[in-house]
């Protein structure tokens, strides 16, 4: 791909990055190690095991644990070592090793949190003066060395951090279709045969390795944003960090992204079933049924002429003993504005469960027959012809 069809040869690519690289040593490449598993030894100390990715690991180096809903976790490295489980003071970039982590136990880390030589999220240290996107780098140098775009779980923690926390830059140019004096500016569009895509980089390191990249003229934009631009110029969706390979998400995947952002917006937390899991659906005893919880949601229920009865239970899962709330709603139709009443309503009164909700119409009677029905419409539906 060359970004506004003008392309510069790789020496010229190479010796730019390279003065670049210089001037923003102490930040630029970012080392990022994604957790691929999460091993405990002991009550007080937990290791990970991952691939070393954009630069050198050393023993002490101050990191960061980032992950999901803004998790930055300050750490460091106690000991270093390969897949033969030699102890290594160093780890050059590539290299596959498990490494213990100061400070941190087991439930702090989750598989594919990202390991950052740079914060870019909350933590005791404020973040870099500049854009930065370690989460998201850490998960896209991962997708390209290796297929974990088939991984649902691993491409949806990248989609959720790209709708809700990713801000990227976009290069601009000026209109052609105005007079040089004007100085009116255009996004710039990235063109693939007969495709047209928006760039953007997670950072100014990513930038710099493009062509024909006017430096000053950059436009940040969040995913929102992006959303509105691709819509508006009938491009094919967004390219992220084309300097190399481009990760592509074409306008389908962009509205589905979008469609599950205001899911979270709703209060909707989509909960993915491991059918190897099983799964039992159980009835508070009364007296412990959660009141506040089926309160609040009864008084959206009022509200919405569309929603016929409701039904609660819980979910438990025999092996872990997690359990999780479960409303089924049967409703006239399907819209996502109810299930965002519901999951508004019922936010403050889920404790640490999540809150999974269904339609009647989805599940059927038989798993009805074994919840409680906490909700029914009284009124008669009358048909006017």
């Amino acid at each position: 791909m060359g970004l506004f069809d003008r392309k510069k040869n790789n020496a010229e690519n190479n010796e730019n990055s390279e003065k670049k690289v210089e001037k923003n040593g102490n930040i630029f490449p970012i080392l990022t190690i994604v957790v691929e598993d999460v091993l405990s030894m002991t009550a007080t100390e937990v290791s990970i095991i991952g691939n070393v990715r954009g630069g050198t690991l050393h023993l002490g180096d101050p990191l960061f644990l980032l992950g999901r809903a803004g998790k930055a976790l300050k750490t460091c490295p106690t000991r270093i070592e390969d897949t033969l489980m030699m102890k290594m003071n160093e780890a050059e970039e590539g290299t596959n090793v498990s490494v213990v982590l100061d400070g941190l136990r087991l439930a702090d880390v989750e598989q594919y949190d990202v390991l950052s030589s740079v914060n870019s999220m909350l933590s005791e240290q404020e973040a870099p003066g500049e854009v930065v996107n370690p989460y998201l780098t850490g998960l896209l140098r991962e997708v390209k060395e290796n297929d974990h775009i088939t991984n649902n779980i691993y491409m949806g923690r990248m989609m959720e951090y790209m709708a809700n926390s990713a801000m990227l830059l976009s290069p601009m140019m000026h209109d052609p279709n105005s007079k040089p004096e004007e100085g009116k500016l255009g996004m710039a569009m990235l063109r693939n045969g007969d495709k047209t895509f928006l760039p953007a980089f997670t950072d100014i390191y990513e930038l710099e390795k493009a062509s024909g990249i006017v430096e000053k003229l950059l436009q940040p934009l969040d995913f929102d944003k992006a959303k509105e631009i691709i819509a508006n110029s009938s491009c094919d969706g967004l390219a992220l960090n084309p300097s190399s390979d481009a990760f592509v998400i074409p306008n389908q995947l962009m509205e589905m992204i979008a469609h599950q952002k205001k899911n979270i917006q709703n209060g909707i937390r989509e909960q993915k079933l491991n059918a190897d899991e099983p799964i039992m659906l159980a009835i508070p005893k009364e007296g412990n049924e959660p009141k506040d919880l089926l309160n609040a949601v009864k008084e959206f229920l009022v509200k919405d002429s569309r929603i016929l009865k409701a039904w609660y239970g819980l979910m438990v899962y025999p092996k872990t003993e997690k359990r999780a709330h479960l409303i089924i709603v049967d409703t006239l139709e399907e819209d996502q504005d109810i299930f965002g009443g519901i999951g508004r309503a019922a936010k403050p009164f889920v404790e640490d469960l999540p809150l999974n909700m269904q339609t009647f119409q989805k599940v059927g009677e038989k798993m009805t027959e074994k919840l409680m029905m906490f909700y029914e419409r009284k009124e008669t539906i009358r048909i006017v012809k």
